[in-house]
């Protein structure tokens, strides 16, 4: 015969049984006398807590905590015996239950007493190990993204400001160099040099706070390393600027497309331009646009660095993007290289 619950549930199936229900539970269920002696427990109890078939029942439930908790546990239950009502307890009480072998694991456990006479109570024990892990997982990787956050923030403002001050103290100090005295000139040398020693250290402490912010295929880091690895070819270090999620909202094919890009043409910068100062802008919005001005001696007929420009606006068309090469306003060359990153939907 079926089991009726209640006027809120209805009754059970007819083939449902309570000696099933107790059978089948995923969760460890204990029946719990007045001073906490198991009368019963069922399979997944004998499971879950590593014991034999019936060694649980006659032990006490306060045995199937961690010995340091049994006498809290102890209180808290001759307390629960006074006032006796529906309860559950939670891992964020720090509530663990221990093995046979002596191992802790954190447990959920729900309360309820089976009737206000018999002082008997139904346990539900629940295993959270898994849960837990979930959620500490959850927590160290919102820890990993606000460090990321601020490592990002930290490397812009450091390359964004300060490296570019660096670069326009320097520029100035040259220049008073070229009309300074030899004694001056050779103390003004001393000190650009050392402004360009700290830009390096200062970008190796960018390359730093990238490395365990960004993936490999981020286009900030990446760029920066490619433009690293050209300041020597170019015989200064451009001064660059960022702008925008070039790290979260440019795809990996666009990534490696991008790089080549700027590695292509600071080397027609190095090969053909003759210039003293190379500056860089990559921006990301709606676009994902790379700009690369010189101040050389502008566009020449040769035929390789032609050859180079038609590359950079044959990888342009690829994406349906635009290219432009022309005479920068105050002498040199000006590349512009712009592919869109959003689909236009204004069209039907």
């Amino acid at each position: 015969m079926g089991m009726e619950i209640g006027p809120d549930t209805g009754p059970l199936p007819e083939e449902l049984t309570a000696d099933e229900l107790w059978r089948t539970s995923p969760d460890a269920l204990l029946v719990v006398a007045r001073g906490g002696v198991i009368l019963a427990a069922n399979m997944a109890a004998r499971h879950l807590f590593g014991y034999e078939p019936g060694s649980l029942v006659t032990m006490n439930v306060d045995d199937l905590l961690p010995t340091s908790a049994r006498e809290a546990h102890r209180r808290q239950r001759e307390g629960f015996e006074v006032t006796p009502a529906p309860r559950s307890m939670s891992t964020r009480q720090g509530l663990e239950g221990m093995k046979a072998d002596g191992t802790c694991f954190p447990v959920h456990v729900s309360l309820a007493p089976l009737s206000d006479s018999s002082g008997m109570v139904i346990a539900a024990v629940r295993d959270m190990t898994q849960w837990v892990e979930a959620e500490q997982e959850l927590r160290d990787s919102e820890f990993r993204r606000d460090i990321a956050e601020d490592h990002e923030r930290i490397a812009r403002d450091l390359h964004d400001t300060v490296i570019q001050e660096l670069y326009a103290a320097g520029m100035a100090l040259q220049a008073l160099q070229a009309a300074s005295e030899s004694n001056q000139a050779t103390r003004l040398a001393e000190i650009v040099n050392g402004l360009d020693a700290t830009a390096r250290t200062i970008r190796a402490v960018i390359f730093d706070l990238a490395s365990p912010v960004h993936s490999a295929q981020g286009l900030r880091t990446r760029a920066t390393e490619v433009v690293s690895e050209m300041t020597e070819v170019l015989g200064a270090e451009p001064r660059c600027q960022f702008v925008g999620p070039l790290d979260t909202a440019v795809p990996d094919d666009l990534v490696e497309e991008a790089l080549a890009v700027v590695r292509e043409t600071l080397t027609n910068v190095a090969k053909h331009a003759e210039a003293s100062t190379v500056d860089l802008r990559i921006q990301v919005d709606r676009e994902l646009s790379i700009e690369v001005v010189d101040d050389g001696v502008g566009l020449s007929e040769s035929t390789e660095r032609r050859s180079g420009l038609a590359n950079l606006a044959a990888r342009a068309k690829k994406h349906s993007g635009s290219f432009a090469a022309y005479r920068a306003p105050a002498g040199g060359t000006a590349i512009e290289w712009v592919i869109p990153l959003v689909s236009d939907t204004s069209e039907t």
